[in-house]
């Protein structure tokens, strides 16, 4: 059969577009209005963005249907409501999966996972300590299961490297600045266990997270989550590397195996964030800096990206209360 072709796309469209076109269903669910009828909420996506929905009208027709992961049809009308897009939609239909391209509802990122599996393989072979070595070749080099999934796998949910391929390129980006960090502060830092934070502070996402089409936790996600997930994966890795004959050059130290596992923990930074401890050495404390700096450029430069807004100023972003100035770059199309 052949498939419906994908002409609008969700970060392209503006106020008072007329709408018709294939998306892919993030976000589902019935509510209530003033006037006693029932509405659904739904947030729509495809590779460029999401945008958010509302069926006014029979409501009740798609319950059961228009769900999350769902592909549908939608013929409707684009428009700002408290400076925020959203699509009035007037029809509704669901879609087979033949009647799709796969390729045009799924976010990854621009850059080419393979070559940034390649450039963070180089940091490994730069690696001094051979026990810290020997783990991140373990992790990062020798379990074919793990580097298949750092190559797909989001960063995010929702908040930065949301999109497939999105945690390597986050991990290869921190790598990057700690490797010149550690050049920076020279001897007051350990350069591998600084590359092992970046290596592997996210690396618990690989199973937090399920990302073949809307990303969302897991099961182990909700009840474990990332920072304990990575550091069950370090217990494990260490275990099979004094395992094998001759990959050591003896027992792995008990501090090295607490010192990484630290940074894994830390790497939020504070208990209400997550992590059970706070950083305690410095390079726990600066792979958390980095961590959030990065995560959070990120997720800056593709609001203003995704910004409809006229002008030089952004609608409010409501994750960090404020109005972001937006550069030429970002106000040509407006």
């Amino acid at each position: 059969m052949n498939t419906r072709p994908k002409s609008q796309f969700a970060k392209e469209l503006k106020d008072k577009d007329n709408v018709s076109s294939p998306f892919l269903i993030k976000f589902s669910a019935v509510a209530v209005g003033k006037n006693g009828k029932p509405y659904m909420n739904l947030v729509l996506m495809d590779k460029t963005g999401e945008i958010e929905a509302r069926v006014w009208e029979n409501a009740n027709e798609h319950v059961g249907q228009a769900v999350r992961d769902a592909f549908v049809q939608v013929e409707g009308r684009c428009q700002t409501y408290q400076g925020r897009r959203q699509v009035v939609v007037n029809r509704l239909q669901v879609l087979r999966e033949d009647e799709i391209e796969p390729k045009d509802y799924i976010a990854e990122s621009p850059l080419n996972p393979d070559e940034l599996h390649a450039q963070l393989l180089v940091y490994v072979e730069s690696m001094k300590d051979p026990f810290y070595r020997a783990l991140a070749e373990a992790v990062l080099r020798d379990d074919a299961d793990l580097v298949q999934r750092m190559k797909r796998a989001p960063a995010a949910k929702s908040l930065h490297h949301a999109y497939r391929s999105g945690l390597i390129e986050h991990v290869l980006s921190i790598t990057q600045i700690l490797d010149h960090l550690a050049g920076h502060y020279g001897k007051h830092l350990d350069r591998d266990l600084l590359l092992l934070g970046g290596f592997f502070h996210d690396i618990g996402k690989l199973f937090e997270l399920s990302y073949e089409r809307v990303t969302d936790y897991t099961t182990e996600g909700k009840l474990i989550g990332h920072l304990v997930i990575g550091v069950e994966i370090v217990d494990r890795k260490i275990r099979e590397l004094e395992a094998q004959s001759g990959r050591l050059p003896g027992s792995f130290p008990e501090e090295k195996k607490l010192l990484i596992k630290h940074v894994i923990l830390a790497h939020h930074g504070l208990l209400e964030f997550g992590s059970p401890k706070r950083p305690k050495c410095l390079e726990a404390l600066i792979v958390h800096m980095i961590d959030d700096l990065d995560s959070k450029v990120n997720a800056i430069q593709a609001f203003i990206e995704q910004d409809a807004t006229p002008g030089a100023w952004t609608a409010l972003n409501r994750q960090y209360e404020r109005f972001f100035f937006k550069p030429e770059w970002a106000r040509e199309e407006y």
